[in-house]
Order: C-alpha cells, then structure tokens, then sequence
C-alpha cells in the first residue's frame, strides 16, 4: 500500500468515525420512568390553576395542567376525556428566585396565546423550587419529573423541555449532561454553563436554544463556548446574542435569528 492509499483510506475511516459519532448524537429515547415514593406527594393542595406538592426528598412544586386535563388521571381515561397526551415545560428559576418562581416563569407559558400554540390540549408546566437557595443534584429533579410523569399520565415523557434563567439555566446544561433523555429540548437565558466533553456529547442529543449578552459580565464568558458547540452539535438548535441586555431570561416574543422565528415557535416545533 503506497502513501497514497494509505492516506485515502486514513481519511475515508475517519470520515466514517465522524459520520458514526453524528449518528449517536442524535439517538434519543423517551426517558425510562421508575418509581421512587421520595419524590412522591406527601402534602398536595390545588386552587382554581395550580397543583401545589411537597414530597419527602424535600422539593416543593408548582404544577399547572390545562383545565380540562385537571383531576384524577385514571377517571379522566375512564371518561375518555384524554385523547392524546401533552408536552411539558419545567421552568427553573435563578439563584434565590424560588420564592416569585412561579409568578415569574409559570405566566410565561399558562397564557390562552402560549396554551393554543402547543395545541387544542394545550401544555402542562412545571415549576419546581431548589432545596436550597440554588439548584443541585440533576438525579433528583430528573427522579421527580419521571414520577410526576407517573402521576399524571396525560404529560408525554418524550415531549419535555427544560427552561431556565441563571443558575436554572446552567442547571438545565448540567441536567442533559447528566440525563441527555429527559429534555427533548433546553431553553436557556444568561446561563454561565461551562460543559465537559462527556456532558456535551450527551447534551448534543437535546434541541437547545441559547441566549446570552454580551455585557452580562462573568456569565457571557463563562456561557458562550457551551451555547456555540451545542448550536453546531446539536439537532434543531438556536444560538442569540445581545450586545446589551444584561442579565435576562428569554421571552417567547424573542426572535432566534433565523427570519421572523420567535422562541415560542422553536419551542412548539421542538415538541412536536
């Protein structure tokens, strides 16, 4: 074998392994949903929008469900009243946010204008408060996301999309990086994320949309390279940049820079 082909068949291999590697990004799967009574309701209260829960482990949560999808999952099968099953955002606050979580983030997406854009059975949204002042530990919110996908059926497992603002954001990178399954998708303003290798390649299977400001000191720098590979590496991803909007979470009447798109049009594509 000359040096010619000898170095043909370097780059034709290579070029397989590159072909193979792209292929594995983008293998996805609905998350396997097990079981766990520590994440489980142990306290539950409901008002006229929001499901109120506390479980063991310790997370408080607020869950919204469309109106006509509320109340016990099993009779609402039973009335045939669920046809099809819905997609869900689970919305992470900020560092000390948690307490206006749900005023700040959940009215993004309980709007009628939001709801009628994921369809005639609208989107279930989720927000879940950090255990401490910040959010740790992806184990335990990927474990208490499956169960809440356990206890209310109508919420699709393949169909769930992080959203987050900060350290919420960063905690969204840090969540697919752990669990590449539980996303299809990530939404991420002001995130300061910086993700190994293994993290990327696991995140790479999940649809993301990266926002940052370039004079939001500290997290733009810290941010950037994650929110750039992803936008190579990842399917259907998005990458915004402002010169100056600071510290920010993203809006749905954002634009992604690809025409007149919006966020809340990526996201709705995105769960489809």
């Amino acid at each position: 074998m000359n040096a010619r082909t000898r170095t043909i068949a370097t780059l034709t291999a290579l070029l397989c392994l590159i072909g193979l590697t792209f292929t594995a990004l983008r293998f996805t799967k609905a998350p396997a949903l097990h079981y766990d009574n520590a994440y489980w309701p142990e306290e539950s209260t409901q008002d006229e929008r929001w499901i109120w829960a506390k479980t063991s482990a310790g997370i408080t949560y607020s869950l919204y469900l469309p109106e006509h999808l509320r109340g016990d999952a099993v009779e609402l099968e039973k009335k045939a009243l669920v046809p099809e099953s819905i997609p869900m955002i689970v919305c992470f606050h900020g560092s000390t946010g948690k307490h206006t979580a749900k005023d700040r983030f959940g009215r993004i997406f309980t709007t009628d204008m939001v709801q009628n854009r994921f369809g005639p059975q609208g989107v279930a949204v989720l927000v879940p408060q950090s255990r401490v002042e910040y959010f740790s530990d992806p184990h335990a919110y990927s474990r208490l996301i499956q169960n809440i996908c356990i206890q209310h059926r109508v919420i699709d497992p393949s169909r769930i999309a992080g959203y987050g603002f900060s350290q919420g954001a960063a905690f969204v990178h840090e969540m697919t990086g752990y669990d590449p399954f539980i996303f299809r998708a990530g939404m991420t303003g002001s995130s300061y994320y910086s993700s190994s290798i293994r993290e990327l390649f696991n995140s790479a299977r999940v649809s993301y949309y990266c926002a940052l400001s370039r004079n939001d000191a500290g997290i733009y720098e810290q941010g950037l390279r994650t929110a750039k590979i992803l936008n190579v590496l990842a399917p259907h991803s998005r990458y915004r940049e402002y010169e100056k909007r600071g510290h920010f979470f993203v809006e749905m009447h954002d634009t992604t820079g690809r025409g007149d798109e919006t966020a809340l049009d990526w996201l709705v594509d995105a769960l489809e």
